[in-house]
């Protein structure tokens, strides 16, 4: 039996399309935003078939609504496709770990994310960020065994945070140093729905894309 290459399968967006799609926070700060494509990804496997399975996480799976619970120090595990990096040939994504790096919960800096310590691939924000999957879980004081694994959808990865120092002055050039913290930012799963229930529509300064 010969091996059957598996193939992308690309949803083509327009800009207009995208953007009519398209939902982000009431709080502008949050950098991520959902783009409803359910109804495409239904329509191709209508028409087509031959497809793998394929999941998503829901609010189901934040920790503490699937029995399982993180906490600063626990391992955390960065799934994506950075700058097109991945498995050609079985169209797998790539996995980084690391561990939560700051409060579980807080809201680091004030804004609603926490950060992540893990070595990362430039190009990888948006990537999807969960707990270590485990087939063990704590239940009530009593260790259960699950024949799947399960894991928590903690959030999205967006990116190394910078600090921007003081100018340096020159008769004809300015020089900002920045400076990183070998950390990472994820905005918490639960800004998801959020966005997807109560998101603001993309909007230009002369009319707002429906």
């Amino acid at each position: 039996m010969e091996d059957q290459l598996i193939k992308w399968d690309p949803i083509v967006l327009t800009r207009e399309d995208l953007l009519g799609r398209a939902k982000f926070h009431r709080n502008e700060g949050v950098d991520v935003c959902a783009v409803a494509v359910l109804d495409l990804i239904a329509k191709k496997i209508k028409e087509n078939g031959k497809y793998l399975n394929w999941y998503g996480v829901s609010k189901e799976q934040l920790p503490g609504k699937n029995n399982i619970f993180v906490e600063v120090g626990d391992d955390a595990v960065v799934i994506g496709y950075p700058k097109g990096f991945y498995d050609e040939y079985n169209i797998y994504p790539i996995v980084k770990s690391g561990i939560i790096a700051s409060k579980w919960g807080a809201y680091f800096g004030g804004q609603p994310y926490f950060l992540i310590d893990a070595k990362l691939f430039p190009g990888s924000s948006g990537s999807i960020v969960v707990s270590k999957p485990k087939d063990l879980a704590l239940v009530d004081g009593t260790l259960r065994y699950s024949k799947e694994k399960q894991f928590a959808f903690l959030g999205v990865y967006s990116g190394e945070p910078i600090r921007e120092h003081n100018p340096i002055e020159f008769d004809d050039i300015t020089i900002i140093r920045k400076s990183g913290f070998k950390v990472g930012v994820v905005w918490y799963g639960h800004l998801v729905e959020d966005i997807i229930n109560d998101g603001n529509p993309y909007q230009t300064s002369d009319q707002t894309v429906k």
